[in-house]
């Protein structure tokens, strides 16, 4: 994949055109197949309960029988995916265990990708009609209301929470091209997302370079992006460790081996809103604060976070309310890649929110903008930050709609950051990691204001 990114082809992905195909692409095919097999993990061989799950009238020549045989085939994928994941947690985290860490991690990532793939034996299935991109359960107004009232008014008391990095779990490790790999394991610090069934444990791969460094970086993934559930030579943390970074690479709430029953990976972000995504983004902001923790405790050493997309909000209330945790829990820097301002501004006018439908599902359920700005107020960005301007770096893509543009620049522009930290590509929301593959200079740069004295 680097290969390429880094060739001819890859100087064409990072350019505007991607983002419209991809949301078209993502709208006509991806998300509607990903509910129906989000739909088939839930069901089983129960085919009265898939076409509940699917939300879809089939056609006839849909029998029972044939919906039976497709959901077996499905199946079989799941359950040897299920299967190996059990016996790669067991053997991983149990340091007397004699298995090869590096072959059942290989199987595990093979059996995980052959179960995502089965998406496509859904495909016939959407025609003549698709099914809803998203299994709405959009939280009602005024239950939100009882639950959290009384702290929106004081909005800093959700970010702390009792860290214990001495109670991370850490595997087996095994090296590979010159990269040594292991992962971590701890229950979740986040007290409301012990409450989102699969969310309840914190997972985080790390890869670092076998000869060491003293230079840390957790960095944190896009909406419905699993790269550890794929089977690839170099993924994004191979390649920054490559470059002398340890990368320590969290598992986001709802997506990959925290992913939520019924759901695919990262649906619920959006599918179960608000308050899904303020437990998300608070949640792996206080998760970050653990490894941060863990990591200066294990190495010592300088600590950034970075975040990209979805992240990049992490990221921000991380860079705006670290101060609230003990100083060992503190990034050194920070990094928002592809970020915008109010998580409001985003869910009412960014493209991906509106190809999704997000707007319009809030505002059915009894949300207005005011009522959720309200709610936003909770994990948007601060007025200034707490971490030193100096040491937060921006990189933004100048046509991107899916996160906008002109609301993470406002923000870059009104935490005074430095113009050296500000980095602007003309392309948009998913040319973004092809470009950063093709040019470190921000990863140079986020290094650069970290180990500053």
């Amino acid at each position: 994949m680097n290969v390429l990114f880094d060739s001819p082809v890859g100087a064409l992905l990072a350019r505007p055109w991607v983002d419209p195909v991809g949301l078209y692409g993502l709208r006509r095919w991806y998300l509607p197949l990903s509910r129906l097999w989000a739909a088939a993990n839930l069901a089983g061989l129960d085919v009265a309960r898939f076409r509940k799950e699917s939300g879809i009238a089939l056609p006839r020549f849909w029998s029972e029988a044939r919906l039976r045989r497709l959901l077996a085939r499905h199946g079989r994928t799941q359950a040897r995916a299920d299967e190996i994941r059990t016996a790669w947690e067991a053997d991983s985290f149990d340091p007397a265990a004699g298995g090869d860490p590096e072959r059942l991690d290989r199987a595990r990532r093979a059996a995980a990708t052959a179960h995502l793939a089965s998406r496509a034996f859904f495909y016939p299935l959407l025609f003549p009609s698709r099914p809803s991109l998203a299994r709405w359960c959009i939280d009602a107004p005024e239950q939100v209301e009882r639950d959290l009232g009384h702290v929106l008014e004081h909005p800093s008391a959700l970010y702390v929470a009792p860290l214990a990095p001495e109670r991370v779990e850490t595997s087996r490790s095994f090296v590979k091209d010159g990269l040594r790999e292991y992962w971590l394991r701890a229950a979740t610090p986040a007290a409301r997302l012990r409450q989102r069934p699969g969310s309840e444990t914190l997972y985080a791969r790390v890869v670092e370079p076998v000869d060491g460094t003293i230079d840390t970086l957790v960095f944190g993934n896009g909406l419905c992006v699993e790269t550890e559930l794929m089977s690839m030579d170099r993924g994004p943390g191979a390649q920054l460790a490559t470059t002398g970074w340890r990368v320590i690479e969290p598992v986001s709430p709802y997506h990959g081996l925290r992913a939520m029953p019924g759901f695919y990976g990262g649906e619920p972000f959006f599918a179960a809103g608000p308050t899904s995504s303020m437990d998300l983004i608070l949640g792996q902001a206080i998760e970050s604060a653990l490894v941060i923790a863990w990591a200066r405790a294990q190495f010592g050493g300088k600590v950034a976070l970075a975040g990209v997309s979805m992240t990049s909000f992490v990221a921000q209330v991380a860079a705006s309310h670290c101060h609230l945790w003990p100083p060992e829990a503190r990034p050194d820097a920070a990094m928002l890649i592809s970020h915008s301002g109010r998580v409001e501004d985003v869910t009412f006018g960014g493209a991906l929110a509106e190809m999704l439908g997000l707007d319009r599902a809030l505002i059915a359920a009894g949300w207005s903008r005011e009522s959720l700005a309200r709610l936003s107020r909770a994990i948007d960005p601060a007025e200034s930050p707490a971490l030193p301007p100096s040491r937060i770096v921006s990189v933004l893509g100048e046509t991107d709609r899916w996160v906008p543009y002109d609301d993470g620049l406002a923000l870059a522009r009104r935490w005074r950051l430095p113009e050296a930290n500000v980095f602007q590509y003309w392309l948009g929301h998913l040319g973004m990691p092809v470009q950063l593959t093709r040019d470190g200079a921000a990863f140079r740069r986020l290094r650069q204001v970290m180990n500053e004295t």
